[in-house]
């Protein structure tokens, strides 16, 4: 199953609903589901309530990546063993919100686990970075194209809110909203929100008082599962 219209419909035949069905229990319309299955809602916003409702996983309803199985795409494996060598890899929590990258979408600000992500200690000690001030986060969106895209991991480090340093790529919270954007900071106290898709994304300039009411930084990304 190649396509999440392909795995929803599945899901959903499997679990013996209709489409009205699923919606009332998800509380969303049956147009809203029908959209999901012909392809053209890619993202949708109660992912995590679908799938429950669904009796599959997140991950697999969005990625195709089966519950059990490592995220071969993402890690660079030197055996089965090596995986779960607690001396070379470290299990990062994979928050359970989504980060967008384009105009941001509603998210959860729950930041719950719902599984690891086995990440090499050495990546953290070249980004010098504690192990417990990482989190494993999902791209949503194509503003960082064509450096990130969509379905892209990236792995944050917390320590690093406070001080920003200019061109650097940051998880932040805008809003209700959170978005993954290059930061830049104003003599004054504003802030550029950049984007590496310039042509669909143009700078955002905020001025001091809208970034104090508007960002939270989350944390610097130090990691990605795309090499950039």
């Amino acid at each position: 199953m190649k396509t999440l219209a392909e795995r929803f419909k599945l899901a959903r035949e499997n679990a013996g609903l209709s489409q009205d069905d699923l919606a009332v229990k998800v509380g969303v319309t049956q147009q809203s589901i029908a959209k999901i299955e012909n392809g053209i809602t890619l993202q949708p916003r109660k992912i995590k309530e679908l799938a429950i409702s669904l009796g599959v996983s997140q991950q697999w309803l969005q990625l195709g990546i089966e519950e059990n199985a490592e995220l071969s795409n993402y890690v660079v494996q030197e055996s089965e063993e090596a995986i779960l060598d607690p001396e070379l890899f470290v299990r990062v929590p994979i928050l359970d919100i989504e980060l967008s990258a384009g105009n941001g979408a509603e998210a959860e600000l729950i930041e719950s686990s719902l599984e690891t992500f086995p990440l090499r200690r050495d990546e953290l000690r070249k980004a010098g970075v504690s192990a417990n001030n990482a989190r494993i986060v999902k791209i949503w969106g194509n503003s960082l194209l064509p450096v990130l895209t969509n379905g892209d991991y990236v792995a944050v480090d917390t320590a690093k809110a406070q001080s920003i340093r200019d061109g650097d790529l940051y998880a932040v919270r805008d809003g209700v909203l959170l978005r993954v954007k290059i930061l830049i900071g104003l003599s004054d106290g504003g802030l550029i929100l950049r984007s590496f898709n310039k042509d669909e994304y143009p700078d955002e300039v905020l001025t001091y008082n809208e970034r104090r009411a508007r960002v939270h930084v989350i944390g610097r990304v130090f990691w990605s599962s795309r090499s950039w």
